[in-house]
C-alpha cells in the first residue's frame, strides 16, 4: 500500500528510533489522533483501548487508493470470517474483514479484531478451506490477545508511536513501491525490516495462533488438511524461490516444527471434507477483474475467461461467466455483460446475492427505456426480498433507484431496511445523496455529519450539523435533533481538546471532513 508507506514508514521511524517523548506529540498530530492508549505502566492494552487504536488505524487504512471498498468482496469474505468466529473463543468479539488490492499472498491481523486480506492470496488459494485456514490462523491471532500483549511489551518506545509502527508494519507488507516516492522508499528498504523484526508476532505466538487456528478450521467444518497443505506449499515455494520468498512467510515466518505440529494434528482427527462454496468461485473471478484496475487488466481478463469457457478448462462455468461478465461491464460493453450475467445465473445451482446483482446492474446499464431500466431495478428489488441482511443487495437496490431518479423511494427504503446498519459510514452518504437530489438541504447535511462522524471527523461532523442549521428547511422535531447533536458533539470535541492540553499534547489539526 504504496500511500500508507508514504504517509507513515518515515514518520514511524522517526518516532522509533528517537523514542523520546518530545516526539509523541508529532506522532500524534501527524496520525489523524490516534488514541491514547492508558498507562504506560500498565501490563496490557485493555479491549476498549485496543479496539479504539483499531479503528483509529482503519480511517487511514480506508483512506488508502489500495483499501478495496468493494461490497461485493467484502460481503463475501466477512460471511466467511463470522463463520470461522461464531467457532472460535473470540465469538463475542467484534471482528471486521477487509481485502487490499495487492498481488503479494498475505493476511494480518490488526489491533481491535480487524483483519485484512491481500486479494493476491484469494486468487492464490487452491480451495475455500485453504482460505479458511490463513483467516483462522489471524483469528487465532486476535483471540489470543497477541497484538495486545506486543503493545504491551513496546510501551516504552512510546504509546502513540507504537500506533504508528503497526501502521507502518502495514504498509510495509505489500512489498510494492512507487516510482515517484524513491526517497521514501530507500528509508524503507534500509530500515523497515529491523521495524519488521522489533513488532512481528513471536514464534510461540505463530504456533499458539496455529493451534487456535485448527481447532477453529475444524469446529467450523472445514477441511483442516487444507492448513498443513498450504503452508507445506509454501515452505516448498521458498525453498525453490529463496530470493522471492512470499509476503506470507515473511510476516509468519515458519518453521519445520510448526508445519509438523499441524500434520500430526490432522493425522490425529478423521478430516471431512469441505466443497468449494459458488460464492468462492465467484469472488475469486471477480477479483481477478479488479486486481488490476486498468481498463487493459479488464480486457485481459476478458479474454481469460473468453478462453477458460472455450477451453471447457474452468472449475466452475457460472464463475467464468460472471468473471467475463464483470469485465464487460467495466469495459463499458453492457450488452455482453448481460448475457454472460443471466448465462451464470442459469448455470449456477444455488442462489447467490453477487450473481443477482450482477443481472441488474448489466441489465440497468443496457437499458434503452424506462421500462428496461425499472425491469432492471426490479431484480435489484428482488434480490433484497432473496437476501433481506445481505448489505451488497441493500447498497445495489439503493444505488439503483437513485440512478433511476426515485429518490423518496430510495430514502424510505434506506429507513427501514437492515441489511446496512446506521454505525457504517455507506448508510448517511446514501442518505445523504437522495437528500441533496430532493433539495433537503438541512437533511442532508444532517446525514453528512453523521457520515463524518463515522469517518473520525468531529470537527467535520459539528461544521455540517451547523450547516444544517442554516438551511432551517425541515420541521420542528428534525432541527430539534439537529440542535441537540450539535450540542452534544460541540462538548465532545471541547473535552477532547481539554484533555489534550491537560496531557501536554497538542490538539489535532482542524478537519473539515473533507477525504484526503
Amino acid at each position: 500500500m504504496p500511500n500508507l508507506a508514504s504517509r507513515f514508514l518515515s514518520l514511524a521511524l522517526t518516532a522509533a528510533l528517537t523514542a523520546q517523548p518530545a516526539a509523541i506529540p508529532v506522532v500524534r498530530a501527524q496520525s489523524q489522533d490516534l488514541p491514547s492508549l492508558g498507562d504506560a505502566g500498565g501490563d496490557d492494552l485493555s479491549p476498549g483501548n485496543e479496539r479504539r487504536l483499531g479503528e483509529a488505524i482503519m480511517r487511514e487504512v480506508r483512506r488508502d487508493p489500495d483499501y478495496m471498498d468493494d461490497p461485493d468482496s467484502t460481503e463475501y469474505l466477512n460471511n466467511l470470517g463470522f463463520k470461522l468466529v461464531a467457532a472460535s473463543p473470540a465469538r463475542y468479539t467484534d471482528f471486521g474483514f477487509f481485502l487490499v488490492r495487492d498481488p503479494m499472498m498475505n493476511a494480518f491481523a490488526l489491533p481491535g479484531g480487524f483483519i485484512g486480506v491481500h486479494s493476491g492470496l484469494v486468487l492464490t488459494a487452491q480451495s475455500e478451506s485453504e482460505l479458511a485456514a490463513v483467516l483462522a490462523h489471524e483469528i487465532g491471532h486476535v483471540s489470543q490477545r497477541h497484538i495486545a500483549r506486543m503493545i504491551a511489551k513496546q510501551r516504552d518506545s512510546g504509546l502513540i508511536a507504537i500506533g504508528a509502527l503497526l501502521l507502518a508494519i502495514l504498509a510495509s507488507r505489500s512489498g510494492s513501491s512507487s516510482s515517484g516516492q524513491m526517497t521514501e522508499a530507500a528509508i524503507a528498504a534500509g530500515q523497515a525490516a529491523a521495524i519488521q523484526q522489533q513488532l512481528n508476532f513471536s514464534r510461540e505466538n505463530e504456533r499458539e495462533a496455529d493451534r487456535v487456528g485448527f481447532q477453529i478450521l475444524n469446529d467450523a467444518g472445514f477441511d483442516v488438511t487444507a492448513m498443513a497443505s498450504f503452508f507445506t506449499r509454501l515452505q516448498q515455494g521458498s525453498r525453490i524461490y529463496e530470493s522471492a520468498a512470499p509476503a506470507y512467510l515473511r510476516t509468519h515466518p515458519l518453521t519445520v516444527e510448526r508445519i509438523a505440529d499441524i500434520q500430526t494434528r490432522v493425522r490425529e482427527l478423521k478430516p471431512h471434507p469441505h466443497p468449494d462454496s459458488l460464492d468462492f468461485q465467484l469472488v475469486r473471478a471477480r477479483l481477478r477483474v479488479l486486481q488490476d484496475d486498468s481498463v487493459q487488466g479488464a480486457r485481459d481478463a476478458l479474454d481469460y475467461f473468453k478462453g477458460q469457457l472455450k477451453n471447457h478448462s474452468t472449475p466452475s462455468e457460472a464463475a467464468a461467466n460472471y468473471g467475463a461478465a464483470v469485465a464487460a461491464l467495466k469495459l463499458n460493453q453492457p450488452a455482453v455483460a448481460v448475457e454472460y450475467a443471466q448465462t451464470a445465473r442459469k448455470l449456477a445451482r444455488t442462489p447467490s446475492a453477487m450473481l443477482d446483482k450482477i443481472v441488474a446492474d448489466a441489465r440497468y446499464a443496457a437499458a434503452q427505456s424506462d421500462a428496461e431500466r425499472a425491469d432492471a431495478v426490479r431484480v435489484a428489488r428482488d434480490a433484497t426480498v432473496r437476501f433481506p441482511i445481505s448489505r451488497l443487495t441493500a447498497i445495489n437496490y439503493a444505488d439503483l433507484l437513485q440512478k433511476s431518479g426515485q429518490h423518496e423511494a430510495a430514502v424510505a427504503y434506506l429507513r427501514e431496511q437492515l441489511a446496512l446498519p446506521k454505525s457504517e459510514p455507506q448508510y448517511y452518504e446514501l442518505l445523504a445523496r437522495s437528500y441533496a437530489a430532493l433539495d433537503r438541504k438541512a437533511l442532508q447535511h444532517q446525514a453528512t455529519a453523521e457520515m463524518y462522524l463515522l469517518q473520525g471527523s468531529l470537527p467535520g461532523a459539528i461544521d455540517q450539523l451547523q450547516s444544517a442549521r442554516k438551511a432551517n428547511d425541515a420541521d420542528f422535531y428534525v432541527m430539534s435533533e439537529i440542535d441537540a447533536r450539535l450540542r452534544q458533539l460541540t462538548q465532545k470535541l471541547r473535552e477532547q481538546r481539554e484533555e489534550l492540553a491537560k496531557s501536554g499534547r497538542a490538539p489535532p489539526p482542524e478537519d473539515n471532513g473533507k477525504r484526503r
